[in-house]
């Protein structure tokens, strides 16, 4: 079934195969459902719950989320594209092997969360994010810009730092991952 242009409030999602298009969610409870078979595009989510969810081989096109939370939310392989996430917690999220494309992290709790081996970056950006102890070995960081983020524990390969961007402060808390000690 398709769904256009309407609201859904106040409800808990049950798992179906239907498509969503220009919806708006406010409210809703995804918590531990299944939604790899589901397609929602343009849709804007308010207040969400996504918790425990899995999003596994998931695609999202131009979709908003504000205030939601995806904690432990499995979204490996997805493929996220013109998608963007404004104070939303991604706590203990696994996004690992995913494309983002056009993704916009604006405020986020992404801490301890999993970015491994991410297939295609096209102008990801993190704004002011939580990314403490977030993991993105196997992911090549080129023009990510960290500047605004707090990436204290941050997992990564040396080799993908090659073009990241980060303060002077967070270079030299990187510097640990290299095993260089600095002495004042």
């Amino acid at each position: 079934m398709k769904y256009r242009n309407e609201i859904f409030e106040k409800i808990i999602f049950k798992e179906t195969d239907n498509d969503y298009i220009q919806c708006i969610f406010k409210n809703v409870d995804f918590s531990k459902c299944d939604l790899s078979n589901i397609y929602f595009e343009e849709c804007k989510f308010i207040n969400c719950d996504f918790s425990n969810s899995v999003y596994s081989k998931y695609i999202s096109k131009s979709n908003e989320y504000i205030n939601s939370k995806f904690i432990g939310t499995n979204m490996l392989e997805a493929h996220l594209e013109n998608v963007s996430f404004k104070e939303c917690t991604l706590k203990y999220s696994n996004l690992s092997e995913s494309n983002l494309n056009k993704v916009i992290f604006n405020d986020c709790d992404m801490s301890e969360s999993n970015f491994i081996g991410l297939k295609k970056i096209n102008k990801l950006v993190f704004n002011d994010c939580k990314l403490i102890r977030a993991d993105f070995r196997e992911t090549k960081l080129d023009k990510i810009d960290f500047s605004t983020c707090d990436i204290s524990g941050i997992m990564v390969n040396i080799a993908d730092l090659r073009g990241v961007i980060v303060t002077s402060y967070q270079a030299v808390s990187l510097s640990t991952i290299l095993g260089i000690k600095i002495k004042d």
